[in-house]
């Protein structure tokens, strides 16, 4: 049986875009661009996942959270937040209502949401190791993929982690490579 995505966007543009990737993946989509709708159709049809914008109409993505908490029958669906601006509020306010994931529509490729459905359902392998921010080699690394050489986070200034992803696409032994900190991603 399909995972079930409840997409709920307010642009219409992005809206289409997730859709029809995610039905491409195999997904069952179900789409709104409207808070209250995306309420009725949690409640209703139990998807596994929510990509919620935070400027839905009527309701907004982070009050939706907030009232899908208060269901029994929802408060354990996951919810990515989906934004077109990234505002460290938005990415702190997403973190206290215990999203899995922040979204930034102008930053984060398509395909990369469906990787980052795809590991919340524990389909992707992922690692994430500590690494020793003295290591010659892994500051050059950080350098080559466009992160600071100081292995720190620029928003909050914590240690990053070197983030692995398989990429099944290429084969079974071939992954993506990034940095990621712990506290804000």
């Amino acid at each position: 049986m399909p995972k079930k995505i409840l997409i709920a966007i307010k642009d219409d543009f992005y809206l289409k875009v997730y859709s029809q990737i995610f039905q491409e993946e195999g997904f069952e989509v179900l789409k709104t661009d409207n808070g209250n709708e995306a309420l009725y159709l949690a409640k209703k049809e139990i998807p596994d996942l929510i990509l919620a914008d935070i400027s839905l109409s009527e309701i907004g993505g982070f009050e939706l959270m907030r009232l899908l908490k208060e269901e029994t029958t929802t408060k354990r669906i996951p919810v990515m937040i989906f934004t077109q601006i990234e505002r460290v509020e938005d990415r702190s306010q997403a973190m206290e209502l215990e999203a899995r994931d922040f979204i930034v529509g102008t930053s984060i490729p398509a395909p990369e949401v469906i990787l980052r459905a795809k590991i919340i359902f524990g389909e992707q392998k992922t690692y994430r190791l500590a690494i020793l921010k003295d290591f010659k080699d892994a500051k050059n690394l950080a350098r080559d993929l466009g992160y600071s050489p100081t292995l720190t986070c620029s928003r909050c200034g914590s240690t990053l982690l070197l983030f692995l992803m398989r990429d099944l696409s290429k084969g079974k032994n071939y992954f993506k490579v990034s940095f990621i900190c712990p506290q804000c991603d």
